[in-house]
């Protein structure tokens, strides 16, 4: 039945067990004052006028609801019921180490299966793609991660959820999907940015690609040091560098009604990433510095004439030396990726030993020239190769 208005906002709520015709039920009484007389409603409609008279106070209600009153026959028994003490909220216990990196790795495995399965389908198109296939893997991650770890999803990837683990802000609700989105933009590029390929003579040489590679080395360089050293060593907040862009935590996963009482990162740890930061903006000049010596400016020309060849996207290049037992063999280097399926072609890998031999005026003071062709993927998440390797002497250059 409708709820019973009474001229007076104050009511008194009581539960009651009742037993009418035989049956039990478990019954919610509200005696509330009004104009007629005391009136009380229970939730099975069952509506008892009292005597105008009735004085609501703690001694009468309680007799009320001790002694059994007759309506129309039938026998009301009733007996109150205490409420339980409401008892504070907990507070939210930040996450550990270790169970936030087993969630991150099952994340990560889940993601790389995903991306396992899109190469192989796309495995061509995707090898063609060069570096930029990262930017398929990154939009998968950001999706996932974007998605699952805002209020879309409740604040937790699949692997969260398994390991009891959300992502809270400092009030300790779910975070908006932009700042969620944020959040992994912060992580993610760094380790989607490394490796990438970019013109080395230009960036070494150009203002604007000098200024170009200090973005990218703070970027990239301080960027990845930074969220691995704060992973591991703030364990007061458990914020790694991407937490405390968007001022984000990673809590055991309780009911909402805890209570959100974080503690403030040291500022040891701020000091920490501003030194790694400036570590990192320095890596340009001594690149710039080790370009400028004798040994690494006779590269510079052989790894532009790589770099312009047919079907080559990418070119490393590079001396080692080995000492096995007192032997040292000397051997001069070139990784060339290729856009085509060509990496089983003995025929290019000795033209490019052979661009190798005349580009370098020391050559024959190495013992071997290895050419290794590559052929295949690299999305972030997950990537295929397929390599070969050849070896040549330098008499079988000229």
């Amino acid at each position: 039945m409708a709820p019973v208005r009474a001229g007076l906002a104050s009511s008194l709520a009581f539960t009651a067990r009742c037993s009418l015709q035989g049956i039990s039920k478990n019954l919610s009484i509200c005696v509330i004052p009004a104009k007629a007389g005391i009136q009380c409603l229970c939730t099975s409609g069952v509506l008892k006028s009292l005597d105008p008279g009735f004085r609501r106070d703690d001694e009468q209600i309680k007799r009320l609801f001790e002694t059994p009153f007759r309506e129309g026959g039938d026998i009301m028994n009733t007996t109150t019921a205490a409420q339980p003490p409401m008892l504070p909220a907990a507070p939210l216990v930040i996450a550990g180490f270790w169970r936030r990196l087993f969630a991150l790795i099952i994340d990560l495995l889940m993601l790389g299966a995903l991306g396992m399965i899109i190469g192989t389908l796309f495995f061509g198109p995707l090898a063609r793609m060069g570096d930029a296939a990262k930017l398929i893997g990154f939009v998968i991650a950001l999706a996932y991660f974007g998605l699952c770890n805002s209020r879309v999803f409740g604040g937790q990837t699949l692997a969260m959820r398994w390991l009891g683990l959300r992502v809270v802000d400092a009030q300790g609700g779910v975070l908006s999907l932009p700042r969620s989105m944020l959040r992994y933009v912060v992580l993610g590029v760094p380790f989607f940015a490394n490796g990438t390929a970019f013109n080395s003579q230009w960036m070494l040489t150009s203002a604007l690609g000098y200024v170009l590679g200090c973005v990218l080395a703070l970027m990239v360089f301080g960027g990845i040091l930074s969220i691995i050293y704060l992973y591991v060593f703030n364990r007061r907040t458990r914020q790694s560098l991407h937490d405390l862009v968007v001022g984000s935590y990673v809590v055991q996963a309780v009911p909402a009604a805890a209570r959100a009482n974080f503690p403030s990162i040291w500022r040891v740890h701020l000091v920490a990433v501003a030194v790694l930061a400036l570590l990192a903006l320095g890596a340009p000049a001594v690149a710039k510095r080790l370009a400028a010596t004798t040994s690494f400016a006779g590269m510079l020309p052989m790894y532009q004439t790589l770099s312009m060849q047919p079907h080559v996207m990418s070119a490393q290049v590079g001396r080692t030396r080995l000492n096995f037992n007192g032997s040292v063999t000397c051997s001069m280097q070139a990784t060339l990726r290729l856009d085509a399926p060509l990496s089983d072609d003995s025929a290019m890998a000795k033209r490019i030993a052979q661009l190798v031999a005349r580009a370098d005026h020391g050559i024959a003071r190495e013992d071997t020239v290895r050419i290794t062709l590559v052929y295949g993927y690299d999305m972030g998440i997950a990537s295929g190769w397929k390599s070969h390797g050849y070896s040549f002497k330098p008499a079988e250059l000229k």
